[in-house]
């Protein structure tokens, strides 16, 4: 994936906690010039697009990093040892309370051009409800909408990456 007329001559770690590791990268670029190029890598991360009956479970939470509260689908981060799919299923477990009888892996992207991480797209089915048991400080709603009503709700403002984008996944995939 690396393009040699972008070669990178050092790279730094500036700033290191439990969630997250963030630098720069020098690099010198195809003109000659070197530039920083700053960067974030958090653990990579899994969404969920959890469907029952023509039905989407979404989650509504309040993002304090962003200051709004945003409807979103169920999602965090994967474990160490944990494939995306298994953080799926354990995700919209924890947030929602329903349990997968079937979870496959739709597609993977990087959500930014500063962030060194992938976020997967996973689809749920075969649902049975349950109580949810959310992270310490998860403070989370769990909205069942029609599919038309879920793609409205995550295009409310404000909108971030853990909504309209996976829907849409699922949606050209013949899922939803």
């Amino acid at each position: 994936m690396e393009d040699a007329a972008w070669s990178v001559l050092e790279t730094a770690t500036e700033y290191e906690n439990r969630w997250f590791t963030a630098g720069y990268d020098l690099v010198r670029r195809p003109d000659g010039e070197t530039a920083r190029y700053y960067w974030i890598d958090p653990a990579d991360s899994v969404v969920v697009v959890a469907e029952t009956e023509g039905r989407v479970l979404l989650v509504e939470q309040y993002r304090p990093r962003l200051r709004g509260t945003f409807v979103e689908c169920p999602g965090g981060g994967i474990d160490p040892g944990e494939s995306p799919v298994e953080a799926a299923a354990r995700e919209l477990r924890e947030e929602t309370g329903y349990e997968a009888g079937r979870v496959d892996l739709l597609a993977s992207y990087y959500p930014s051009g500063w962030e060194r991480h992938e976020r997967h797209v996973a689809f749920a089915t075969d649902l049975e409800s349950g109580d949810p048991e959310p992270d310490g400080g998860e403070f989370i709603a769990v909205r069942e909408l029609p599919v038309p009503e879920a793609f409205e709700a995550v295009r409310r403002e404000p909108m971030n990456g853990w909504g309209l984008l996976p829907l849409l996944v699922a949606r050209d995939a013949g899922l939803l």
